[in-house]
């Protein structure tokens, strides 16, 4: 290379830098991984590998007093880039991975059972209904983990790397075939012997960084936000905005409202005529279709009363302020009514997840930066055991019209927007039981996972392969390290788990060291005064409290910027799930009040006009009264 350019090379990094590091914005370029500036020398090594982009964010100058940013930025102010959209996640506990980037063997150096083999032993395939919950509850949680976490990798093993069950391929560095043992129960008989399986994409691969600890990626803010609704992809809010009278996009369709309409080839499954599918949001599964719908909706709700109450207010301000409302909305849902159904409301106020008296708490700790623990992310998985296979079609009044399989709306968004399909799978969620999660697992789980997608897909053995792939610890290192149990043999855990299914453990491990995370928690028994397992409640109680007191901008703070005053705060304490389906749910004229939970005598439906909701007038700004008048919130 001559002297001539090389001085040009190096002149024109030189104007990247700087436009990078101050640029119109005046704002300062930060690295993701490390959350700190970047350097000259960093970003000229990202710059020679093409990675600027992605490893690297731009964030204008943070104000105190400014609203929430949807990517995430400025929620901690010492530390800008935090909790940003692909800030990485946090472990509980140290990885545990063999050979480097392995899967883990046993303690003895032998190969753990094959994940399908844990799975059907473990958990036998059958139909059961629960006798509490319903389908809103593990739709909800799915909804809910896309908020913090992502399905990159469900994506990536679904799409573009479904090749590794093909014997040339088995072997590739982005390949972890899940294998199917001879004797399987179901597959000894069809041939098929693979399961696909994709090793989970890490800051290494994009060059993010060079640690020697695989660091999964994540595609989501690490503030509870529902950023699946305003920063999808890190598209930020303009793609999703309307810009008029504060409202998110959206397109009718039959009488309905839909979000925007995006490329057929988002949702492969799409059949015949049916052309609809997210444009901006995610197209995966049935219950994400529906409280993403559900969401927007309700964000054009808030946005429109507040527009009636306050008249002078702007595009910004009414999309601002219904923005806050309609997080803190889902908050509500997933702290006061989702988990207090799970664990229980005394546990829940013990643990310090709830207020006792519904008033103003502030737990922040700005020295403490907005993170989600991959353990959360992993452990929702556990959720499989709640998700039934089919959904019983309703119409508004309680008409049975038919059952169809949830696993063939997977990837096939269109199907809800054609005939009432919105109304019946609506009427669904709260009219039909969730699968019980009683040691069994539904046919559609265990075999067709993703049909037309797929050939054949075990979801929840792909579960027990995913934690071996992200290098989750044992669980009985989790069970020291939430409940202070120093487990060395089968027969300490005989307090955590039933004696039949430990009698199944001592046959598929050969040391009590060896048990999958997630395997242990399929088993083990329920806390007391909840539903779950209180090592399951650990973990999720752990990632909210982190949330909790990182948060800057948590609905509950009573010094965040626009905080809620006291009435706005009580009008929030009313929602429930039950207000979010009669307001913005098709066809949905009653409602069990507690909509996460089943109908019953005790929990009966009641017609829509006796549900509480929010009386928008807290938010009535004096200054309106005069067009004239600066318009403050």
């Amino acid at each position: 290379m001559s002297n001539i350019q090389i001085m040009s090379t190096m002149f024109f990094k030189s104007i990247i830098l700087v436009y990078l590091c101050v640029g119109f914005s005046k704002g300062v370029v930060y690295d993701y991984f490390t959350g700190k500036p970047v350097s000259e020398e960093q970003l000229n090594t990202y710059e020679d590998l093409g990675v600027t982009d992605t490893c690297t964010i731009d964030i204008k100058p943070c104000d105190e007093n400014e609203r929430s940013r949807v990517d995430g930025s400025c929620n901690n102010l010492n530390s800008p880039a935090r909790g940003t959209y692909f800030s990485p996640l946090v472990r509980v506990l140290p990885p545990i991975y063999h050979n480097g980037y392995l899967a883990r063997k046993s303690v003895s150096g032998k190969e753990l059972p094959l994940p399908r083999k844990v799975r059907v032993d473990l958990l036998k395939q059958g139909t059961s209904n629960h006798p509490i919950f319903n389908h809103n509850v593990p739709g909800f949680f799915a909804f809910l983990v896309n908020d913090v976490g992502s399905i990159h990798d469900v994506q990536n093993m679904l799409g573009p790397t479904n090749y590794c069950c093909v014997k040339e391929h088995m072997n590739d560095y982005k390949c972890t075939p899940n294998l199917i043992p001879d004797d399987d129960p179901v597959h000894r008989y069809s041939g098929i012997k693979c399961m696909n399986s994709t090793r989970p994409l890490t800051y290494q691969d994009y060059n993010c960084t060079k640690e020697p600890i695989p660091a999964p990626i994540k595609e989501a803010t690490s503030q509870f936000d529902i950023s699946q609704i305003y920063n999808l992809k890190n598209k930020g809010d303009k793609a999703v905005r309307s810009f008029h009278k504060g409202q998110l996009a959206v397109e009718e369709e039959d009488g309905k409202l839909f979000p925007p309409n995006g490329p057929r080839s988002s949702c492969p499954n799409n059949v015949g005529n049916e052309t609809r599918c997210f444009k901006n949001y995610i197209n995966a599964l049935m219950s994400i279709y529906l409280f993403t719908i559900w969401f927007v909706r309700n964000h054009n709700y808030i946005a429109s009363r507040l527009a009636e109450v306050n008249p002078c207010w702007d595009d910004d301000m009414l999309f601002g302020a219904a923005r806050d409302i309609n997080i803190a909305y889902s908050q509500q849902l997933h702290l006061y009514e989702w988990m207090v159904a799970l664990q229980g409301r005394d546990n829940l106020i013990k643990a310090g997840i709830i207020t006792e008296d519904g008033g103003f708490r502030d737990l922040y700790n700005k020295n403490n930066y907005p993170r989600v623990t991959l353990e959360y992310d992993f452990v929702a998985r556990w959720f499989h055991l709640f998700q039934a296979s089919t959904a019983k079609l309703y119409d508004k009044h309680g008409k049975h019209i038919n059952d169809f399989p949830i696993a063939n709306v997977t990837f096939r968004m269109g199907l809800l927007a054609k005939d009432n399909n919105m109304e019946y799978f609506s009427q669904s969620m709260f009219r039909a039981p969730c699968s019980n999660a009683d040691g069994s697992i539904e046919a559609d789980l265990a075999n067709r996972g993703a049909p037309g997608v797929q050939i054949s897909l075990d979801v929840t053995a792909g579960d027990v392969n995913k934690g071996r792939n992200l290098g989750i610890r044992p669980y009985v290192d989790y069970a020291k390290h939430f409940l202070g149990l120093n487990i060395t043999s089968f027969e300490d855990l005989a307090e955590l788990i039933p004696n039949d299914k430990l009698l199944i453990l001592q046959d598929l491990y050969e040391d009590v060291r060896d048990i999958d995370l997630i395997a242990g928690l399929w088993v083990t028994k329920k806390m007391e005064g909840g539903h779950i397992p209180l090592l399951l409640a650990k973990f999720l109680n752990d990632n909210i409290l982190r949330s909790i007191k990182s948060d800057r901008h948590w609905y509950e703070r009573p010094n965040r910027p626009y905080a809620f005053n006291e009435a706005q705060l009580a009008e929030i304490r009313k929602v429930t799930l039950a207000s979010l389906m009669c307001t913005v749910g098709d066809g949905v004229i009653e409602v069990p009040k507690q909509a996460f939970l089943n109908i019953s005598p005790e929990n009966p439906l009641v017609s829509c006009s006796e549900i509480p909701n929010i009386n928008y007038s807290a938010w009535k700004d004096p200054s309106c009264n005069s067009y004239n008048k600066a318009c403050q919130y």
